[in-house]
């Protein structure tokens, strides 16, 4: 599934190695999924994709043909808001958003940290996320995700310390200590109720996204 507003450059590097492996002479059948766009329909798009991609695939010789292009209504197609989602962590990391120092910044941080730590995430996300740097040339570059994820994983694990170390000595000295008033102590807005409650969680061994189950 491709997403929106890249290059036809970009598409063409991403079909670069699309091929039947069984039988090479076989041509593969491409389906394009696009956002829907009333812009791209004035330009008539999805006919542009087909026919330029096809006659890029058979000038270069490539092994496959685009046969449909889709539009898609991201607000409607839980596929498409995956997409855009992976996209937008791919893009903190790549930026290195994480290291602003804004309630904001924390909060999407603990987002991200939690879902890669949930089960096998971290290592799915490394072996299916494929990022490319494209130059201006047609072939890519292809990155390697892991680049990325060590030094933030480093940064958030050592802040998570910080801030648990900060709450168990809050909790020594009142062990029985309402959440709210916790929250007010350490100075946490009410947007940073869940990131408390995956502390809290966390210090009594519980596991980090056991409150999101409650």
């Amino acid at each position: 599934m491709f997403y929106i507003k890249i290059p036809e450059r970009l598409f063409y590097g991403l079909t670069r190695d699309v091929s039947h492996l069984e039988n090479p002479e076989q041509l593969v059948n491409v389906k394009i999924k696009i956002d829907l766009n009333y812009e791209y329909d004035k330009i008539d798009l999805n006919k542009k994709l087909i026919e330029q991609m096809n006659a890029h695939a058979a000038y270069r010789n490539k092994n496959y043909r685009v046969r449909k292009v889709v539009s898609h209504d991201s607000e409607k197609s839980i596929p498409l808001q995956i997409i855009d989602t992976f996209i937008g962590i791919v893009v903190f990391l790549l930026e290195k958003s994480y290291l602003a120092d804004s309630d904001v910044s924390i909060i999407k941080s603990d987002l991200i940290f939690r879902f890669l730590m949930e089960s096998n995430n971290l290592v799915r996300f490394q072996n299916q996320i494929r990022l490319f740097e494209w130059t201006g040339n047609e072939d890519l570059k292809e990155i390697n995700i892991s680049e990325h994820l060590s030094p933030f994983m480093v940064y958030k694990t050592n802040f998570d310390i910080q801030e648990i170390t900060k709450i168990q000595e809050v909790l020594v000295k009142n062990p029985s200590i309402k959440t709210k008033e916790l929250r007010e102590t350490l100075g946490y807005p009410n947007t940073m109720l869940r990131l408390l409650l995956g502390y809290r969680d966390h210090i009594t061994g519980v596991g980090r996204n056991t409150f999101l189950l409650k």
